[in-house]
């Protein structure tokens, strides 16, 4: 459950003022899950590891968290009047394998750190924000965003932005979601700049949208693309989504390479607290190396609700690789699939 701190009211402070109290809302995940992978490097070593992912050096990231990133958070909510409120998110993420941050830069919240006004109209909130694409493919990935250990969606390039100013409105089942982060190079206000938005619309057992984003580099030459479409049906117990991105990026010789994405899934509720998985996740790049690579994704998991905070989880996928995909590309050793099979517990507050 989530524990409700209360805020207190300061008086006598400066100018003898008073601040209004708000409510603070701590919450947050812990999920430690043993994943097995193997191929991880051109020798086709296999790894062992608590949220191994098949990546890095390892291939495991010391609980990085296989059903849901790990995470704790602070948001909380001030009533204005008028219908109009003040509100804030802080949230980071960690390793519960170690106990570590889980990022490279020791940012503290680098998950989410953004304060904002909300309305009848909406909401504008600024600082770091998960992307208006990130929330869009959330309607029609068939795993909303869960078994990230092995479900490639969340990285659909860049699922935060710094520096953001993000508006989000909902009206009558459409949501809409415009958002530009500042680049901040000195003498080029457009470099390094991303302008985004986000259409969505749910109305019953349908959920369908779209995306799309620009984006400068440093230099305000180059300029990389992105949009995004899928959608959502639900009935009964059976759930399917299936959706589609593409992520075009300038070279330097004038020249463009594609990331083009799409994936089709869906779920099976047994019972009110069990339910199996299934998803196809396809990713193919073009002219961004010397020959382009595409890595084909089969994936099958169940979980297993034991109450409202605690969830039991496992799955099994399998990896075709190809081109410069394979593991070990340019050497006299590779490897073109991979196999993983996890299981874990998550548990919520």
């Amino acid at each position: 459950m989530q524990k409700k701190l209360i805020a207190l009211a300061v008086a006598g402070l400066m100018s003898g003022g008073a601040f209004a109290a708000s409510s603070v809302t701590v919450y947050g995940n812990i999920d430690m899950g043993l994943r097995n992978v193997t191929n991880v490097d051109a020798k086709g070593d296999s790894v062992l590891g608590m949220g191994a992912t098949g990546s890095g050096a390892n291939g495991t990231d010391n609980g990085k968290g296989d059903y849901a990133a790990n995470r704790l958070g602070f948001t909380g909510k001030e009533d204005l009047g008028n219908g109009l409120d003040a509100h804030f998110n802080l949230e980071m993420g960690y390793l519960s394998g170690n106990g570590g941050l889980d990022n490279a830069t020791n940012q503290i919240f680098q998950r989410q750190a953004n304060v904002g006004l909300g309305g009848a109209w909406g909401s504008l909130d600024l600082g770091r924000n998960y992307t208006a694409i990130f929330k869009t493919v959330a309607a029609y990935d068939p795993f909303h965003y869960t078994f990230t250990g092995a479900v490639p969606l969340v990285g659909l390039d860049g699922l935060r932005r710094d520096n953001d100013i993000q508006y989000t409105g909902s009206f009558n089942g459409l949501t809409v979601r415009v958002e530009h982060a500042l680049g901040q190079v000195p003498g080029m206000s457009g470099a390094s700049a991303t302008t985004e938005g986000g259409l969505s619309y749910g109305n019953g057992p349908i959920n369908v949208g779209g995306a799309y984003r620009t984006q400068k580099d440093a230099t305000n030459q180059l300029t990389s693309k992105q949009w995004t479409v899928g959608g959502a049906f639900k009935t009964g117990p059976f759930e399917v989504a299936a959706g589609y991105d593409k992520n075009t990026a300038d070279q330097v010789a004038k020249s463009s390479g594609d990331t083009k994405n799409w994936w089709l899934g869906g779920s099976y509720a047994m019972t009110p607290a069990a339910a199996l998985l299934a998803g196809y996740f396809d990713t193919k790049t073009t002219n961004l190396a010397a020959i382009d690579g595409q890595s084909k994704k089969f994936v099958v998991g169940a979980k297993y609700n034991m109450s409202k905070s605690t969830i039991l989880y496992a799955d099994i996928d399998h990896t075709n690789l190809d081109g410069s995909s394979v593991i070990g590309y340019g050497g006299a050793q590779t490897q073109d699939s991979q196999n993983g099979i996890m299981f874990g517990i998550d548990h919520w507050f």
